[in-house]
C-alpha cells in the first residue's frame, strides 16, 4: 500500500448516491458468501475482539444515512437492501425490536458460534432510528443469533435515550 497518496475524496463523507454500482452485466447484488468471508471471518481475523465495535459504529453510521421516515420505512429500506427478513416486534417512543430472518450475516452458519454476530445489522437499526429521534441517543444490542447463538431469528433490540 502507497501511504505517501492522499484521498482525492474522502470516501468516509460519500453518500449513498455517489456510490451506487454500475454493474450491467454483473447486476447490484453481491454472494452472501462473500460478505460473511468478509465481514465473519476477514473482520475477526485482522481486528479480532474489536471487530464487533467496529461493525456496530460502521453500521450506526450507514444507518443514519439512510434517512428513514418511520420505522415501517426502516423495514423496507433494510428488506430492499437484502439484509433479511424484517419484522417490528416492539415500536415504542422508549424502545424498537427488530426480527431479523434470513439474516444476511449468519442464517444458515451451522453449529452455532457462541456469541452473537450481527453487530453491523444491529448498527444500521440504532443508526437509523437516532435520525428518527433527535437529540436522543439509541443504543442497540443483539439478544437473539441464528448463526451466533442457535435462536429461530436474529433480534436487534434498541433503546431509545
Amino acid at each position: 500500500m502507497d501511504a505517501q497518496k492522499e484521498w482525492i475524496i474522502n470516501p468516509a463523507g460519500l453518500n449513498l448516491s455517489q456510490i451506487m454500482p454500475d454493474r450491467p452485466s454483473m447486476g447490484n447484488d453481491v454472494s452472501v458468501l462473500l460478505w460473511r468471508v468478509i465481514r465473519v471471518i476477514g473482520l475477526n481475523s485482522i481486528l479480532g475482539e474489536e471487530a464487533e465495535m467496529v461493525s456496530y459504529l460502521t453500521g450506526k453510521h450507514i444507518g443514519k444515512m439512510l434517512a428513514i421516515k418511520d420505522v415501517d420505512d426502516l423495514l423496507k429500506q433494510l428488506t430492499d437492501l437484502k439484509v433479511g427478513k424484517m419484522e417490528a416486534t416492539t415500536n415504542t417512543s422508549e424502545a424498537v425490536h427488530i426480527a431479523i430472518g434470513e439474516c444476511v450475516t449468519c442464517a444458515g452458519i451451522s453449529p452455532a458460534l457462541g456469541k452473537p454476530l450481527c453487530h453491523l445489522e444491529v448498527g444500521l437499526v440504532a443508526g437509523a432510528l437516532e435520525t428518527l429521534y433527535p437529540g436522543k441517543k439509541v443504543t442497540g444490542a443483539e439478544t437473539k443469533c441464528m448463526g451466533g447463538l442457535g435462536d429461530p431469528v436474529c433480534l436487534a433490540e434498541c433503546n431509545i435515550i
